[in-house]
């Protein structure tokens, strides 16, 4: 399936059934990359609060692992194949970014894999209605700001 071809193709029952059951694992990743781009934010803000100790680094595995448990446990159909395969390296790549951050948190070796578990799942979010991400493009935060006159 190529990115967005769910557009021509309609999406079979199973697929569906799929989709209803992988939404979740789905947000479950993008909250564990959200919460592990947050704790990057403190400490480049010199926050010193024992990083790889934070409460939230904990709370972050926790929903990780059980993401991760359920995307592996899922039925995947011929049509999800390829958002599945996203979702995986997706997972793979936050589970090297907790790693790291879990040895000491420094910016590099946790944003990297970060990144790459980011692109997998705006990959991921292509291929089956339901799971865009946000884009900050199409936002205030995005828009260039006019010149006053």
């Amino acid at each position: 399936m190529t990115p967005g071809s769910c557009a021509h193709n309609p999406v079979d029952d199973a697929t569906v059934a799929y989709m209803a059951a992988t939404r979740r694992y789905f947000e479950d990743l993008r909250q564990v990359a959200a919460q592990l781009a947050g704790l990057l934010v403190l400490e480049a803000a010199g926050a010193q609060s024992g990083m790889p100790e934070h409460p939230m680094l904990a709370a972050a595995g926790q929903l990780y692992s059980e993401a991760v448990e359920g995307i592996q446990h899922i039925r995947v159909t011929e049509q999800a194949r390829q958002h599945h395969e996203f979702l995986l390296q997706a997972a793979a790549a936050i589970g090297s970014a907790l790693a790291a951050a879990r040895q000491r948190l420094e910016i590099d070796p946790v944003l990297t894999p970060l990144r790459v578990a980011y692109a997998n799942l705006q990959s991921a979010g292509r291929e089956l209605p339901g799971f865009e991400m946000v884009s900050f493009e199409q936002g205030c935060c995005g828009v260039p700001m006019r010149s006053r006159r």
